[in-house]
């Protein structure tokens, strides 16, 4: 509809719906909220969802759901207030302007008629979503300044007495990175990049001669790359670095077996890219490989082939009329674009007027890697001493926080480090165990003051109750019942007396005494076993 009025023209009609794809459960069925008529049928739409202050629009007449743009096939844009369509209220006209008639640049044999609005685009950019560029039919490209919708001023981005860019404006897309940079595309193969600062075009890329530039995008990280689409034979896709080169694109992506009819650049991840073209396919681009990586399925193709292919000519089925070609060539898709919000989901519409909303979240891994979506926005990690290290993909910084859980264990830390550097762990231990409130903590540092002694080992022992001189001379004076050892006979056991003298001389460390010991109470056996835990000597000794 977008190239004239044609045979009779019974007006447009706008709708708005709730696609529910949210909801869950069975009936999650798209919903009717409001629509409108028109005087004539739609050439392109556009919906700016910013309001007040902080967008450059006058919030007074214009709700949080913002503005929605409507050029119509006779030269007339449309202002209205969602809001007041979905509540069918009587205000949702904002403003109705006709863009100026410059059909006599073209050249046309019916200079009095209003050229078509082609294209609209809204500025994205915070500080300029009242700017709405449109194209038109005719060839020429208008910005309309809708700070104050009731009285919109409308110019031309090069400034007055700009041609037309010779063939009918396809597309116009504002710069992902800077806010005056406007595009234009042109059914001639030419594409126009507008500073709109300047009044000037800043250049002119000329992607194929007498073929169609059907549509066109910014890079939505990297201002100065654009991918165009051509709607020839060839079915190209063509990405342009205008660092490099206006003339000769940076690479070509083929894999349409037609011309190209619409494309989108993922907003969310600028190596994904879709595609519909005039063979019936919807591929999913991954610009790392530059090769399509999967096709978005079209089941009302499948479903009216087959339907074709069971009528068997029948000439009652209007599907079989023309060899059935033309049920085919209405389910085409001709235009494809990515939610804005929701992430991995795209929308198609066909020539038979049918809108579906597709989740690519599957199709996008087919690439071997996540979608940048998927990837973690954010990341934290604790460490000791409270230390918590963040990071944030957005802001792209690593911010080291302390964060103190428990106060009063940070105070007897410090306090703890303060008095431990001043002295020795000797006289710190000997400190606290002073200052202790209660005998169990006194007898706790007093045990860690014997472990930092050079002489730990005696200390310790003595501090538990062991004498070695008393032990050894126990063990070495031991005997059995007051009896004899020279009259004494070997007896199957140990006494109890004895095994706890040889224990005491064990924890002190005197193998000689326990030996001595085993001896004088009849034990031979254990007599060698202790003689070889107690060196060469003793050995020796016990063995003659």
């Amino acid at each position: 509809e977008k190239g004239g009025i044609g045979f009779d023209d019974y007006g447009g009609e706008l709708e708005l719906y709730d696609l529910n794809i949210t909801k869950e459960g069975a009936n999650n069925s798209p919903t009717l909220l409001g629509s409108l008529k028109t005087s004539t049928r739609f050439g392109s739409i556009a919906w700016s969802t910013a309001s007040g202050a902080s967008s450059g629009i006058d919030g007074s007449n214009v709700t949080s759901s913002g503005i929605l743009a409507g050029g119509l096939l006779d030269g007339t844009v449309n202002l209205w207030k969602p809001s007041s369509i979905m509540n069918d209220l009587p205000d949702a006209t904002l403003a109705s302007v006709t863009l100026p008639n410059n059909n006599n640049d073209n050249n046309t044999n019916n200079s009095s008629a209003a050229a078509a609005v082609s294209t609209l685009k809204f500025n994205p950019h915070p500080d300029s979503r009242h700017l709405l560029a449109t194209g038109t039919s005719s060839g020429h490209v208008y910005m309309m300044d809708c700070t104050t919708p009731e009285s919109t001023n409308i110019y031309s981005p090069g400034g007055e007495g700009t041609k037309s860019q010779g063939g009918e404006i396809t597309q116009v897309s504002w710069n992902s990175q800077v806010s005056h940079i406007l595009a234009s595309s042109c059914a001639n193969g030419t594409v126009v990049v507008w500073d709109t600062r300047q009044k000037k075009p800043w250049c002119e890329l000329r992607c194929e001669a007498n073929c169609p530039v059907s549509d066109m995008k910014w890079n939505p990280t990297q201002g100065l790359h654009m991918m165009t689409a051509s709607e020839g034979g060839g079915g190209h896709l063509r990405l342009w670095d205008l660092r490099a080169s206006t003339s000769m694109p940076l690479t070509t992506l083929e894999g349409h077996a037609g011309g190209v009819l619409s494309m989108d650049w993922c907003p969310h991840d600028e190596t994904l890219l879709v595609s519909c073209g005039n063979d019936n396919r919807t591929l999913l681009w991954d610009l790392y490989s530059l090769q399509p990586i999967a096709e978005v399925p079209n089941e009302d193709v499948a479903v009216g082939s087959a339907a074709a292919a069971g009528s068997n000519g029948n000439a009652s089925d209007p599907s079989s009329i023309y060899g059935g070609g033309l049920s085919s060539s209405q389910q085409k898709r001709n235009d494809v674009q990515w939610s804005p919000l929701r992430r991995g989901v795209i929308s198609t519409c066909s020539f038979d007027r049918k809108i579906q909303a597709h989740s690519v979240v599957g199709l996008a891994t087919k690439c071997g890697r996540p979608p940048k979506w998927m990837s973690p926005g954010s990341g934290v990690s604790c460490g000791f001493g409270g230390v918590v290290v963040s990071i944030e993909a957005q802001q792209k910084v690593v911010k080291i926080d302390t964060t103190v859980e428990h106060p009063e264990l940070v105070e007897a830390s410090e306090k703890f480090e303060t008095e431990f550097a001043a002295t020795d762990c000797i006289t710190y231990c000997h400190t606290m165990a002073e200052r202790a409130e209660d005998d169990y903590e006194s007898q706790v540092w007093s045990f860690m003051q014997i472990m930092f002694e050079t002489d730990a080992r005696e200390q310790l022992l003595n501090y538990l109750g062991f004498d070695p001189e008393k032990i050894n001379q126990a063990a070495m004076e031991f005997n059995e019942d007051g009896s004899n050892p020279s009259d004494a006979e070997p007896i199957p056991a140990m006494s109890k007396d004895a095994e706890n003298a040889v224990k005491d001389a064990l924890l002190v460390g005197n193998f000689e005494a326990a030996v001595e010991c085993c001896f004088r109470s009849g034990n031979y056996a254990d007599a060698l076993v202790l003689a070889s835990c107690g060196g060469a000597e003793l050995w020796a000794k016990t063995q003659a």
